[in-house]
Protein backbone atom coordinates (compact mmCIF):
# COMPACT_ATOMS: atom_id res chain seq x y z
CA UNK A 1 0.00 0.00 0.00
CA UNK A 2 1.75 3.25 -1.16
CA UNK A 3 1.69 6.08 1.38
CA UNK A 4 -1.00 8.13 -0.52
CA UNK A 5 -3.32 5.14 -0.13
CA UNK A 6 -2.53 4.83 3.44
CA UNK A 7 -3.46 8.39 4.24
CA UNK A 8 -6.38 7.48 2.61
CA UNK A 9 -7.63 4.92 5.06
CA UNK A 10 -6.50 6.88 8.03
CA UNK A 11 -8.79 9.78 6.48
CA UNK A 12 -11.44 7.33 5.68
CA UNK A 13 -11.53 5.79 9.46
CA UNK A 14 -11.28 9.31 10.67
CA UNK A 15 -14.22 10.65 8.97
CA UNK A 16 -16.00 7.24 10.40
CA UNK A 17 -15.30 7.61 13.96
CA UNK A 18 -16.50 11.47 13.18
CA UNK A 19 -19.69 10.16 12.01
CA UNK A 20 -19.84 7.90 14.88
CA UNK A 21 -20.18 11.10 17.25
CA UNK A 22 -22.08 13.10 15.00
CA UNK A 23 -20.07 15.27 14.17
CA UNK A 24 -21.01 15.13 10.50
CA UNK A 25 -19.41 18.41 8.82
CA UNK A 26 -16.14 17.56 10.07
CA UNK A 27 -16.65 14.03 9.04
CA UNK A 28 -17.26 15.13 5.62
CA UNK A 29 -13.86 17.45 6.08
CA UNK A 30 -11.85 14.20 6.32
CA UNK A 31 -13.69 12.03 3.81
CA UNK A 32 -13.27 14.79 1.23
CA UNK A 33 -9.37 14.53 2.39
CA UNK A 34 -9.48 11.02 1.15
CA UNK A 35 -11.30 11.82 -2.12
CA UNK A 36 -8.81 14.01 -2.85
CA UNK A 37 -5.53 11.16 -1.98
CA UNK A 38 -7.31 8.01 -3.68
CA UNK A 39 -9.87 9.45 -6.14
CA UNK A 40 -10.28 5.63 -7.50
CA UNK A 41 -10.94 4.32 -3.66
CA UNK A 42 -14.89 3.64 -4.18
CA UNK A 43 -15.31 3.47 -0.57
CA UNK A 44 -13.71 6.58 -0.23
CA UNK A 45 -17.00 8.01 -2.07
CA UNK A 46 -18.96 5.69 -0.51
CA UNK A 47 -18.04 7.44 2.98
CA UNK A 48 -18.34 10.95 1.79
CA UNK A 49 -21.77 10.46 0.23
CA UNK A 50 -22.92 9.07 3.33
CA UNK A 51 -21.50 12.20 5.55
CA UNK A 52 -23.31 14.35 2.61
CA UNK A 53 -26.56 12.40 3.38
CA UNK A 54 -26.53 12.97 7.54
CA UNK A 55 -25.96 16.65 6.37
CA UNK A 56 -29.19 16.53 3.84
CA UNK A 57 -27.43 17.19 0.72
CA UNK A 58 -28.94 14.10 -0.54
CA UNK A 59 -28.78 14.71 -4.30
CA UNK A 60 -24.76 15.66 -4.02
CA UNK A 61 -24.98 12.15 -1.87
CA UNK A 62 -26.59 10.20 -4.57
CA UNK A 63 -23.66 11.37 -7.19
CA UNK A 64 -20.92 9.71 -4.61
CA UNK A 65 -22.67 6.87 -4.17
CA UNK A 66 -23.71 6.59 -8.05
CA UNK A 67 -19.76 6.99 -8.29
CA UNK A 68 -18.87 4.88 -6.11
CA UNK A 69 -20.93 2.34 -8.03
CA UNK A 70 -19.31 3.42 -10.99
CA UNK A 71 -15.95 2.17 -9.30
CA UNK A 72 -16.94 -0.99 -8.25
CA UNK A 73 -20.52 -2.43 -8.82
CA UNK A 74 -20.81 -5.06 -7.11
CA UNK A 75 -20.82 -3.16 -3.80
CA UNK A 76 -24.06 -4.02 -1.43
CA UNK A 77 -23.51 -1.20 0.83
CA UNK A 78 -23.12 1.36 -1.73
CA UNK A 79 -26.42 0.30 -3.22
CA UNK A 80 -27.86 -0.02 -0.05
CA UNK A 81 -27.04 3.82 0.81
CA UNK A 82 -28.37 4.62 -2.60
CA UNK A 83 -31.78 2.98 -1.70
CA UNK A 84 -31.45 5.21 1.55
CA UNK A 85 -30.81 8.32 -0.17
CA UNK A 86 -34.05 7.65 -2.78
CA UNK A 87 -36.09 6.87 -0.30
CA UNK A 88 -36.18 10.02 1.77
CA UNK A 89 -36.69 11.91 -1.78
CA UNK A 90 -40.03 9.82 -2.31
CA UNK A 91 -39.01 7.58 -5.22
CA UNK A 92 -39.71 4.02 -3.95
CA UNK A 93 -39.37 2.03 -7.00
CA UNK A 94 -36.41 3.19 -7.50
CA UNK A 95 -35.34 2.72 -4.18
CA UNK A 96 -36.62 -0.36 -4.19
CA UNK A 97 -34.72 -1.75 -7.31
CA UNK A 98 -31.32 -0.31 -5.38
CA UNK A 99 -32.02 -2.28 -2.27
CA UNK A 100 -32.73 -5.16 -4.35
CA UNK A 101 -29.37 -5.11 -5.75
CA UNK A 102 -27.76 -4.31 -2.75
CA UNK A 103 -29.51 -7.80 -1.56
CA UNK A 104 -28.38 -9.99 -4.72
CA UNK A 105 -25.02 -8.88 -3.72
CA UNK A 106 -25.16 -10.00 -0.21
CA UNK A 107 -28.39 -11.61 0.50
CA UNK A 108 -27.80 -11.14 4.39
CA UNK A 109 -26.81 -7.65 4.58
CA UNK A 110 -29.22 -7.22 7.18
CA UNK A 111 -29.46 -3.23 6.90
CA UNK A 112 -30.96 -3.56 3.30
CA UNK A 113 -33.09 -6.42 4.69
CA UNK A 114 -34.58 -4.05 7.16
CA UNK A 115 -34.62 -1.16 4.22
CA UNK A 116 -36.65 -3.00 2.26
CA UNK A 117 -39.05 -4.02 4.34
CA UNK A 118 -39.32 -0.71 5.28
CA UNK A 119 -39.87 0.57 1.42
CA UNK A 120 -42.42 -2.04 1.08
CA UNK A 121 -44.75 -0.99 3.98
CA UNK A 122 -45.18 2.21 2.69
Amino acid sequence: MSSQEQQATFWLEYSQQLSNTIRYTEALAAAEKAVALAPENPEAWYVRGTCLAMLARYQDALADFEHALALREPYAAAWDAKAWVLGILGHKEDALLAVNRALEIDPDYFEAQRRRSRLEAL
